[in-house]
C-alpha cells in the first residue's frame, strides 16, 4: 500500500501543500490515495473543491465530508468510495449528487461530454487556455483556438470564461473496461499535477511576464511529453490550420464588399494550404 500512496501523492503541486499530506501518517495517505484512486479525475469542482479530486478526496477522508459529492463518477463512484472506507451500506446508501446529464445505461454514470470551440466564432482571447485543468486547448491571442477533444475531461470550465459563448458541449458514447479507466484516471491526474507545476514555476519566475498555460509553446511541449496519441506536429498543424482559418475569412469578408483579383489569388492559395493541412492532421 506504501507503493501505491507513494506513485499518487509524492511531488505534489504547490497548490496541494495546504493539505499537508507528508505531514500525515501513512496509514491516512495510504486511505487518502485509495479514495483519490475512485475519483474520475476530472477536475471539474463540482464537489466544491475548486482544486480538484485530491483535495475532495482528502476532506472524506480528514473532515468527514459526504462521499456522495462526484457529480461526473455518479453513483457507481460513490459506492466505489464507499466500499472503500468499509461503510456498511446495507441499511443505507447515499445517492449521488444529481448530474444534468442523463445516466448512461451501461455504465451508469452521467452521460459523457466533451468541449468543442465554434472556431467560426472563436475571437482568439485566450481566456479559455488557462481554465483548462489537463491543458487540452491549443492556441494563441487574436487566433482560433481548438480543444483536443481526446484529451478533453468534460469539466465544463471553460464555458464560464468565454466572453462570446463559442464553447459547446457535446454528449458522447463509448465502452470502456475497468483497467482502461483506471489507466485513464491516472493519466488524467498526472496531467494535472504536470499543469499545476508548470503553473506554479511559471509564476515564480518573474523573467517572464506571460502565464505559460496561455502560451501555445507549453501546449506544445506538454502535448509532445505526455504518453498521448499527438504529435508535436500535429499540434502545430492544428494551430497552423486555426489561423489559416483566419485569414480566409478575413478576405471572404474584404472581397464580399469589393473584388480584387490579388486578394482573390491570396484567398485561393490561402484555401489550398488548409485543404492541404487538413489532409495531415
Amino acid at each position: 500500500m506504501q507503493s501505491s500512496t507513494n506513485i499518487r501523492l509524492v511531488n505534489l503541486p504547490i497548490l496541494f501543500d495546504a493539505l499537508h499530506i507528508d505531514t500525515l501518517s501513512a496509514d491516512i495517505q495510504a486511505k487518502i490515495a485509495r479514495v483519490d484512486a475512485c475519483l474520475p479525475q476530472t477536475q471539474c469542482g463540482l464537489c466544491e473543491h475548486p482544486d480538484g479530486c485530491l483535495p475532495y478526496a482528502a476532506a472524506i477522508v480528514l473532515d468527514g465530508e459526504p462521499y456522495n459529492k462526484c457529480v461526473p463518477g455518479g453513483q457507481p463512484v460513490t459506492n466505489a468510495i464507499a466500499q472503500t472506507l468499509d461503510i456498511d451500506t446495507s441499511n443505507t446508501t447515499l445517492t449521488a449528487v444529481p448530474s444534468q446529464w442523463p445516466i448512461d445505461a451501461t455504465s451508469e454514470r452521467p452521460t459523457e461530454v466533451r468541449a468543442v470551440i465554434r472556431e467560426d466564432d472563436c475571437i482568439g482571447c485566450t481566456k479559455c487556455i488557462p481554465a483548462c485543468p489537463v491543458d487540452a486547448i491549443v492556441g494563441t491571442g487574436k487566433h482560433m483556438h481548438t480543444i483536443f477533444t481526446d484529451l478533453c475531461t468534460g469539466c465544463e470550465l471553460c464555458i464560464a470564461p468565454c466572453p462570446v459563448d463559442c464553447i459547446d458541449l457535446v454528449t458522447i458514447e463509448r465502452e470502456i473496461s475497468e483497467p482502461e479507466r483506471i489507466a485513464e484516471q491516472e493519466d488524467l491526474r498526472q496531467r494535472y499535477h504536470t499543469h499545476l507545476k508548470r503553473v506554479t514555476e511559471q509564476l515564480a519566475d518573474t523573467s517572464n511576464s506571460r502565464p505559460v498555460v496561455s502560451m501555445v509553446e507549453a501546449k506544445l511541449n506538454n502535448a509532445a511529453s505526455q504518453s498521448l496519441n499527438i504529435s508535436e506536429s500535429q499540434a502545430k498543424n492544428t494551430i497552423a490550420a486555426a489561423k489559416l482559418r483566419t485569414k480566409i475569412k478575413k478576405l471572404e469578408k474584404q472581397l464580399s464588399v469589393r473584388a480584387n483579383d490579388k486578394k482573390q489569388v491570396e484567398l485561393e492559395s490561402l484555401q489550398a494550404e488548409l485543404e492541404s493541412l487538413q489532409v495531415a492532421l
